[in-house]
């Protein structure tokens, strides 16, 4: 580094120290803290996942322990006795602050409930009433239904400072559907396709699906499972996936949506809306497609609980609504149509056939990825949003009318 201001007199004017050791704020600090800590944790008899280099697992007589390393932010998770011995030992090799008991990490507020925790953002959620000039009218969905969002031309572009004020809005609903709700996904994914050039259209949208979030602040992803883990290591976890596309929805390019979710014991983990990469010939290729993404992200659940000692129940399920793709992907022909997607069904048919995937058609009303391929209507989208929340407050009936505002 150069001199530090003030320092100059003691050294010749080319002159540029090594560090020993990092400043705080450099690109390598966070890369070396992490190199650290892995020390420590060899140290410490902490074994590190191989399907998650920053989680951190010990099977003792007093259970399993779990830290969950985010940069400096440590999240230690299992018995009472088993956390206090394993604080003690991290902290004897650290200056540490002790924050007790978790009721928020990076950035989320965690409640507890009965047998369930709730991630919620509540100072995300205030700044967009502190920063942005959110509609008043009452909106029951994050974007009108079976809208899609159209590039703009230069003449219609916002200026300068508002397009600004759109990436940053943009990029805390990004944070905020990573974390606590999954439920505008589809929304944000829409939005982001005009980071570059937005118009008043799409800040219009923005403030819309903000004033959603507003109206329903205490909603938040809900970590409910059917049945609770007994801490051995014969328990068997269960996952199941359901996926979803919307096929050539992007009137510019004509790509599909992929939209998916995972379920661990019932409790939502992992969530994906997403433009497909390539543009597909059919709905079946476009179906087979998001399937595929949807057993990437059950099988890195699985390989995570297996890298720690854990069981999963398997055949893990994968449950699609189109029925040409849940058939191609249950037998083995190839024909003239279908050719040019053999690899993505020979990845899942070798997992088929291994036992670890059963693929079953599930109908179209019932497949709740299809909320992350497309903005849906109320009460289908209330049904739907009840796998990440349950039935709080603002869940409607399926027999409820639709709830859009006037205007809305």
């Amino acid at each position: 580094m150069e001199v530090p201001r003030g320092f100059e007199k003691h050294y010749e004017d080319d002159v540029v120290l090594k560090l020993l050791k990092t400043i705080y704020g450099l690109k390598q600090a966070a890369m070396a803290f992490w190199k650290m800590l892995l020390r420590c944790m060899k140290n410490m008899d902490m074994k590190r996942s191989t399907a998650d280099p920053c989680l951190y697992y010990d099977w003792t007589e007093l259970g399993l322990v779990l830290i969950v390393s985010w940069i400096d932010d440590n999240l230690i998770v299992g018995t009472k006795e088993a956390v206090a011995k394993t604080k003690y030992e991290l902290m004897s090799r650290f200056d540490c602050e002790d924050c007790g008991e978790l009721d928020e990490y990076v950035g989320c507020r965690i409640t507890k409930l009965q047998g369930a925790i709730k991630f919620t953002q509540d100072v995300l959620l205030q700044s967009y009433e502190d920063e942005f000039d959110l509609p008043s009218r009452n909106c029951a969905t994050p974007a009108k239904p079976g809208n899609v969002l159209t590039k703009g031309d230069t003449d219609s572009a916002l200026d300068s400072e508002m397009q600004t004020k759109y990436r940053s809005g943009v990029g805390k609903l990004i944070h905020m559907m990573q974390w606590s709700r999954p439920d505008i996904c589809s929304a944000v994914r829409d939005l982001t396709r005009h980071m570059q050039q937005a118009t008043k259209a799409h800040l219009d949208a923005m403030y819309r699906l903000m004033a959603y979030i507003v109206r329903t602040r205490n909603r938040g992803t809900t970590l409910k499972p059917d049945e609770q883990w007994d801490g051995s290591k014969d328990f068997l976890f269960k996952i199941g996936g359901r996926s979803d596309s919307d096929y050539a929805t992007n009137p510019e390019t004509r790509k599909s949506v992929t939209g998916c979710r995972v379920l661990l014991c019932g409790a939502p983990v992992s969530w994906r809306s997403s433009t497909q990469k390539h543009v597909t010939l059919s709905v079946t290729e476009a179906e087979m497609g998001a399937g595929v993404t949807c057993v990437q992200d059950m099988m890195y659940v699985h390989n995570l609980l297996v890298s720690m000692g854990l069981k999963v129940q398997l055949p893990m399920v994968l449950e699609m609504d189109n029925q040409g793709a849940v058939d191609l992907a249950n037998g083995w022909s190839v024909g003239g149509r279908t050719r040019h997607v053999d690899v993505r069904i020979h990845y899942v048919r070798e997992l088929k056939e291994a036992g670890m995937l059963l693929i079953k058609w599930v109908p179209g009303p019932q497949n709740d990825a299809d909320m992350h391929t497309k903005n849906v209507p109320n009460p289908l989208f209330e049904n739907f949003g009840r796998v990440y929340f349950g039935e709080d407050e603002y869940y409607v009936a399926s027999d409820t009318p639709e709830r859009e505002g006037v205007g809305s």
